[in-house]
C-alpha cells in the first residue's frame, strides 16, 4: 500500500482511486468511454502504448469506432487523467487518433488474434506478436504484444478495447490488468446504467408532474395536447410525436405534432393508419416488434415508434405517438423499451382526463347556452300568452260594437239615394269594418281553438275549395296559377274546415305577396309517409324579412291582415299530426309546404276493418 506523505496513514491506491472516478464521474456512456480508454493506456492501468475503443451496435451488428489513445508518458496522476478525460470536449480522448481511424465498421468474424479471442472470451492477449504485424481491430501495426478485452452489459457485449504494448513484457501481469479493466468497467458501465435510467425515470417524474399542473390550469385544451406532445416527446428522447383526437377511427383528426418543422406534418399523417388500428383495437402498438402479433419496421415511415391510446372511463378518446428515438450511443437500442411504454401509457391516461374533462366541461357550457335560451324562449312564450290572452278579451269585447257599426253602416248606405255623395264615405265604413270584424275573428280563432272533427275527405277536393275561393282575386290581379294535383293520394281522415281554411290562409297571404301578373304554384304529392301540400309564390321578397317569424302571431302585419292566419295554420296541422314549413328556392321567393301522416290516417281506420273481422270470426265459429 501507498502511504500518504506526512499523515502517516495508508493512501489509496491509484488504481482504487480509479475505479472510484470511473463509478462516480461520469456524466453519460461517451464520457464513460473516453475514461475506459484513458485508463487503457495509463502507467497505472493497462500500460497499453496506444489503444482503440469500439462500441457493438445490436441493430448493425456491426463494431463501431468510438475514440482512439495513446500513453502521453510522464506519469500523470491516474485520477486527474480520468477526470481530465470525462470532461474532455468532443466524443475523443485524442482527435488526431481519432482522425486517423475514422467512422470505421468492423464485423466481429473479421477479428484475428487477441481481439477475435476477447471477443469470445473476454480477456487475450497475444504476448508474441512478430514486429509489424496488424491487429484487424485497430489497424495499427503493433511492436510487439497485443491486448484485448470485451465488456458486457446484462449478458450482452458492449465495448470492445484493443491495445498494444511496446514489449513483450510480462505476460501474466498484463492479462491481470486487462481482467482488473474489465471488471471495473462493467461495474462503472452497470453505474452509468443505474444512473442513466434513475435519470429517465426523474424526468418521466418530473414530465407527469408537470402535465398533471398543467391538466387543472387555466390553459385551453389545444395548449394541454401540445404540452402531452412535447412532453412525451422530450422524455423518451424522440425525434418526433402526434396527438390525434377522436372517439372512432374516422373520427381521428391531427391535433398536435413534434419534431422537425419540415417533415413532422407528413410524418404524422404517415402514422394515420396505424393510430386508426390503435383506435379500433384500443391496445398500444411498437415498431419494431417482433412479438407475436406484433409489427415491423419494414415499409414503416419511421424506423421505431410507440404508438398508445389515449382511453378515459374504457373508452377510446385520441391517440398519442412518439416515433424515432434518438440513440445516444451505438451499444443502446434506438427503439422505446418498456419503461418508455409506461411512461407514454401514464401520460396518455392523464391526456384522457385532461379530455373527458374539457368535454365535460364543454358540454356544461353547453348545457347552460341551451338553459339560457329555453328560459329566453319561456320568457318569450309567456309574454305571447299574455298578449294573446289581452288580444282575445279585446277581440270578444269589441265583436258586438263592430258588428252594430256595421249593421248601422248598411242600414244607412240603403237608405240614402244613389246619387247621395254620403254613399261614398259608408261604403268606407262598411269595408272597414268588414275587416275588423275578419281581424277580430282570427284572433278568436286562434285563441280558443277547438278539436278538429275528422272526416274521409281527400287533400286535392279541400285545395281545389280553398282555390275556386281565392278564384276571384286571382283574376282581378291576373295571376297566373300553376297547378299539379297527384292522383295517388289516398283519403285521409281530416278536419276539411280547417284544412280548408290553412289553404286558405297561406293562399291568402301568397297573394299578399305577389305583384299582379305573377305566378302561383299549387302542387300536391306524396313522399314516402306523407302527403305534401306546397303553395309558392314569386313576389318579391323584402330585405330582412325573417321566414320563420312568419308563424309567430301578431308578430308581423301585411296588408288587409294581422298574421294571426298563418299561425292558425301551424296549430291546425299540428293538430292533425303534421307541420308546415317555408323557404325560399331558386325563382319561387317563398315556398309554403305543409305535411299530413299518411300511416297515422291508415292506423285510425283500421281498427274499424280489424273489430268487423274479429266478429266475423267469433260467428263463423259459433255456426262451426
Amino acid at each position: 500500500m501507498e502511504s500518504s506523505p506526512g499523515t502517516g496513514r495508508e493512501a489509496v491506491p491509484a488504481r482504487d482511486c480509479g475505479a472510484i472516478a470511473l463509478a462516480t464521474q461520469p456524466p453519460d456512456l461517451a464520457a464513460l468511454e473516453r475514461m475506459l480508454i484513458a485508463w487503457a493506456v495509463h502507467p497505472h492501468g493497462a500500460k497499453f502504448a496506444r489503444a482503440s475503443l469500439y462500441a457493438w451496435s445490436p441493430v448493425r451488428h456491426t463494431l463501431v469506432v468510438r475514440f482512439g489513445a495513446a500513453d502521453e508518458g510522464g506519469g500523470a496522476d491516474l485520477d486527474a487523467a480520468l477526470t481530465r478525460a470525462a470532461h474532455a470536449a468532443g466524443d475523443a480522448a485524442d482527435p488526431d487518433r481519432a482522425r486517423r481511424t475514422g467512422p470505421a465498421e468492423w464485423m466481429p468474424e473479421w477479428l484475428e488474434g487477441a481481439s477475435a479471442r476477447a471477443w469470445a472470451d473476454g480477456v487475450a492477449i497475444d504476448a508474441h506478436a512478430s514486429p509489424g504485424a496488424e491487429e484487424p481491430a485497430s489497424g495499427e501495426t503493433i511492436d510487439r504484444a497485443c491486448g484485448a478485452v470485451r465488456l458486457t452489459h446484462d449478458g450482452a457485449p458492449c465495448l470492445l478495447i484493443v491495445g498494444g504494448w511496446r514489449d513483450a513484457g510480462n505476460g501474466e501481469d498484463r492479462h491481470a490488468a486487462l481482467a482488473t479493466l474489465r471488471r471495473i468497467g462493467e461495474a462503472a458501465l452497470a453505474a452509468e446504467r443505474g444512473r442513466s435510467d434513475a435519470a429517465r425515470h426523474a424526468r418521466a417524474v418530473a414530465s407527469l408532474a408537470e402535465f398533471a399542473a398543467a391538466a387543472v390550469s387555466p390553459l385551453n385544451l389545444a395548449e394541454v395536447l401540445d404540452l402531452a406532445g412535447r412532453l412525451a416527446t422530450g422524455t423518451c428522447e424522440a425525434r418526433g410525436g402526434a396527438v390525434w383526437l377522436g372517439d372512432t377511427a374516422p373520427d381521428l383528426e391531427l391535433e398536435s405534432t413534434q419534431g422537425p418543422p419540415g417533415t413532422r406534418e407528413r410524418l404524422a399523417r404517415a402514422l394515420m393508419p396505424l393510430a386508426m388500428e390503435v383506435v379500433e383495437e384500443g391496445r398500444p402498438r411498437v415498431i419494431p416488434d417482433d412479438g407475436p402479433g406484433g409489427l415491423r419496421g419494414d415499409g414503416s415511415p419511421v424506423d421505431s415508434a410507440l404508438i398508445v391510446p389515449v382511453t378515459a372511463y374504457g373508452a377510446v378518446r385520441g391517440v398519442l405517438a412518439v416515433y424515432d428515438r434518438l440513440a445516444s450511443h451505438p451499444s443502446r437500442p434506438p427503439g422505446f423499451d418498456p419503461a418508455d411504454a409506461a411512461f407514454v401509457t401514464a401520460l396518455a391516461h392523464q391526456l384522457a382526463l385532461a379530455v373527458d374533462q374539457a368535454r365535460r366541461i364543454e358540454a356544461v357550457r353547453q348545457a347552460e347556452q341551451r338553459c339560457d335560451d329555453l328560459r329566453r324562449e319561456l320568457a318569450r312564450r309567456e309574454r305571447l300568452a299574455a298578449l294573446g290572452e289581452m288580444a282575445a278579451r279585446v277581440a270578444h269585447e269589441v265583436r258586438n260594437p263592430l258588428a252594430s257599426i256595421g249593421a248601422f253602416a248598411r242600414r244607412a248606405y240603403r237608405q240614402l239615394a244613389a246619387e247621395d255623395p254620403g254613399r261614398e264615405y259608408l261604403e268606407i265604413v262598411i269595408r272597414e269594418a268588414e275587416r275588423l270584424e275578419g281581424m277580430v275573428g282570427e284572433q278568436l280563432q286562434y285563441a280558443t281553438l277547438e278539436r278538429p272533427r275528422l272526416k274521409l275527405e281527400s287533400v286535392n277536393n279541400v285545395v281545389q275549395e280553398a282555390l275556386q275561393a281565392a278564384g276571384e282575386r286571382l283574376v282581378r290581379r291576373r295571376v297566373r296559377l300553376l297547378k299539379r294535383l297527384s292522383p295517388d293520394l289516398p283519403p285521409l281522415l281530416l278536419d276539411t274546415e280547417r284544412i280548408g281554411r290553412v289553404v286558405g290562409n297561406i293562399l291568402e297571404h301568397a297573394l299578399d305577396a305577389v305583384a299582379p301578373g305573377g305566378r302561383l304554384r299549387v302542387e300536391s304529392r306524396r313522399a314516402g309517409a306523407f302527403a305534401v301540400v306546397e303553395i309558392a309564390h314569386d313576389g318579391q321578397r323584402h330585405p330582412g324579412e325573417l321566414l320563420d317569424q312568419l308563424f309567430v302571431p301578431f308578430a308581423i302585419s301585411r296588408q288587409g291582415g294581422s298574421g294571426v292566419g298563418l299561425a292558425v295554420a301551424q296549430q291546425v296541422l299540428k293538430q292533425h299530426g303534421g307541420e308546415i314549413r317555408v323557404r325560399g328556392e331558386g325563382e319561387w321567393s317563398s315556398v309554403f309546404s305543409f305535411t299530413l301522416p299518411i300511416p297515422e290516417n291508415d292506423d285510425r281506420r283500421r281498427p274499424g276493418r280489424e273489430r268487423r273481422a274479429s266478429r266475423a270470426d267469433r260467428r263463423a265459429r259459433a255456426g262451426g
